[in-house]
């Protein structure tokens, strides 16, 4: 069942003044209108009532706070470009030093790898092999054989010179009493 108020409700949706009428603003997606707030402080402009033409003291002393305030904005701007250029000159200093350090790293690395190679090349010289062969072909060396070998006995030796050692000694010692009896008797 239908009721009334829906056929009315249907009846008047395509009248273009019933949609104007039911148009609510605050149901709208729109931003609202907001209106310029009037200025609390002009701070941009600055009028002077009440005097005229300015004395020279007071143009003098407001040239003076001028020039004041450029010499500080001078100097302000001096010191930003110093620090700016030491930092840049900082900047290219640690870079030549990093690629010192590099091309240090570089050759150590390469005479490690020298020194690795060169170690290898001596271990393979070093054996037994490879020194009969250099004796052999480069030194024209020949091997010992049995007949050319000959032993010592070396203890007449060492009893000899034992013998003269201790000889020595006696007449070392002699010596020595001889120049203490002189020395006693002068």
């Amino acid at each position: 069942m239908t009721n009334t108020n829906d056929f009315r409700r249907y009846s008047y949706q395509n009248d273009p003044t019933t949609l104007i009428n039911s148009f609510s603003y605050t149901r709208g997606s729109q931003a609202p209108k907001v209106q310029p707030q009037p200025r609390e402080r002009e701070r941009d402009l600055k009028v002077r009532q009440g005097k005229g033409v300015k004395s020279r003291a007071e143009l003098q002393s407001e040239q003076k706070a001028a020039r004041a305030f450029m010499l500080r904005i001078a100097a302000c701007a001096v010191i930003c470009f110093l620090m700016i250029g030491l930092v840049i000159n900082s900047l290219a200093v640690k870079n030549q030093l990093t690629r010192q350090i590099a091309r240090q790293e570089t050759a150590i690395a390469n005479a490690e790898s020298e020194y690795i190679s060169l170690q290898s090349q001596l271990n393979a010289l070093v054996s037994i092999s490879m020194i009969d062969q250099y004796a052999v072909e480069k030194l024209g060396m020949t091997k010992v054989r049995s007949n050319q070998i000959q032993y010592m006995d070396v203890s007449e030796f060492k009893a000899q010179r034992e013998k003269a050692l201790s000889e020595q000694k006696n007449v070392d010692a002699g010596v020595k009493n001889l120049q203490k009896d002189l020395q006693g008797h002068n």
